[in-house]
Order: structure tokens, then C-alpha cells, then sequence
């Protein structure tokens, strides 16, 4: 699948990470030169400096094409009419939207955005989730499949600590997207060992977060409530 993320912050970084790591085809829209070519040297993916907006940097990114287009940016108009120019100009099939004010949701939805993400709850869900599986702290969630993308530090105690991953029985529908080894970024297999202070980016089914916390960090949830 061809995917067009416009937007290239924390998370835009790795969701481009996740994409390219299971097979997709992707280009990367920012205004910022220097976040295209980190984008560009990490991933080696079509990065595009201009604005999402313009049809025209659209259409330079393949827009017609393009399976799939990800507005990913912090202001709600910029990602309504990226989506829009993407679904009328270029009959994208499918449209995702960061929605930073929860009020524009319903608007995005009336006019034919395919799927949202709400900021808002996102960072709703963190608190309620920090509180109940302390030490994983969610990044994105995509509400259609339930799926969530977390991140978790590594402490020296963990019980899978100096573990291969190959030796590690991680729960369904759970997979480990990357590990941030200080300044190194790592794309894992098997073979990779665990580290303490290691950064672990997880790709996670909301059902399955108390049994990851479990293999992480090694306390239930329930016993930190």
C-alpha cells in the first residue's frame, strides 16, 4: 500500500518507522527541510518539503496514486483540507485525520473523512492508562482495529532484561516496532537483546496491555491501582 504521511513530529516519525517497517510504500509532506531529511536519512522513503495543502505538493508526492493519506499536522483546517483536496482532487481512498480540538470531530466525519484521531482523547486515555499500566504510556491508538501504539522504558528490573526476543513470549496481536538505544534507533528481530534504559515502541491491541505490561515490567496492573 502507498501512503501519504503529511506531518513528520514524534509520532509522525514513527508511524513512518511502523509503515516502512512492514512493507508499506510511503512519502513523508513537512515543512520543515531539516524533519524531510532526517525522515529521508533514517528511512530512505520520498520526503517532499511544502505544504500538504497544496494540491500541487500533493501531486508531487503521487498523489494520484496514493492509497492512503495520513494529515497528520497540529492544526485541524491544514488536516481537514489536506484530506479533502486528497479525496476530491485525487480520490485518495482513504482519509485519516489528526483532530486536535474534539469539537471539529464531528465536522471532519459530516464531511467525509474516513477516520479521526482525537488528540484530546488520546491524552485522555494516557492519564487513565498511566494509572492502570503504569510505565507504558500510549502514542497513538487507531480506533478502528483497536490497535495502539505505546512506548515503554526499560527498567534494570524488568524480567526481560539481557533477553533475546526470540526468548520472550509476548502476548497476541503484540509486536515490537522499535527499540531507541540512546542515540541509535534499532529495528528488531530475534536476535535482538533487550537492554536496560532501552525505549521499546510497541504496536498492541488495547486488550492485550495488562499482559504486555506483565512481560515488560512484571507487575499487574491491578496491584498498581
Amino acid at each position: 500500500m502507498y501512503v501519504i504521511v503529511v506531518g513528520s513530529g514524534k509520532v509522525g516519525y514513527y508511524l513512518v518507522q511502523s509503515l516502512v517497517h512492514t512493507g508499506h510504500e510511503v512519502a513523508v509532506l513537512e515543512k520543515a527541510a531539516d524533519k524531510v531529511q532526517q525522515i529521508i536519512d533514517d528511512f530512505g522513503v520520498v520526503g517532499i518539503t511544502g505544504d500538504g495543502c497544496d494540491p500541487r505538493v500533493l501531486e508531487l508526492a503521487g498523489g494520484s496514486r496514493a492509497d492512503c493519506i495520513i494529515a497528520n499536522t497540529g492544526d485541524d483546517e491544514d488536516n481537514l483540507i489536506i484530506c479533502q483536496v486528497a479525496k476530491i482532487r485525487f480520490h485518495i481512498p482513504q482519509t485519516i485525520a489528526r483532530v486536535n480540538n474534539p469539537k471539529n470531530e464531528m465536522l471532519f466525519r459530516r464531511l467525509g473523512i474516513d477516520a479521526t484521531v482525537n488528540s484530546t482523547d488520546l491524552i485522555l486515555s494516557m492519564i487513565e492508562q498511566e494509572v492502570a499500566c503504569k510505565g507504558i504510556t500510549p502514542l497513538i491508538a487507531f480506533r478502528k482495529t483497536k490497535m495502539e501504539m505505546v512506548e515503554t522504558v526499560l527498567a534494570p528490573e524488568s524480567p526481560v532484561s539481557e533477553k533475546f526476543l526470540k526468548d520472550i513470549s509476548f502476548p497476541p496481536q503484540c509486536r515490537i516496532l522499535a527499540i531507541l538505544r540512546g542515540d541509535q534507533v534499532l529495528i528488531p528481530d530475534g536476535g535482538t537483546k533487550l537492554e536496560p534504559q532501552d525505549l521499546v515502541f510497541t504496536l498492541v491491541h488495547s486488550t492485550q496491555l495488562d499482559a504486555l505490561e506483565q512481560v515488560l515490567i512484571g507487575s499487574p496492573a491491578k496491584a498498581l491501582k
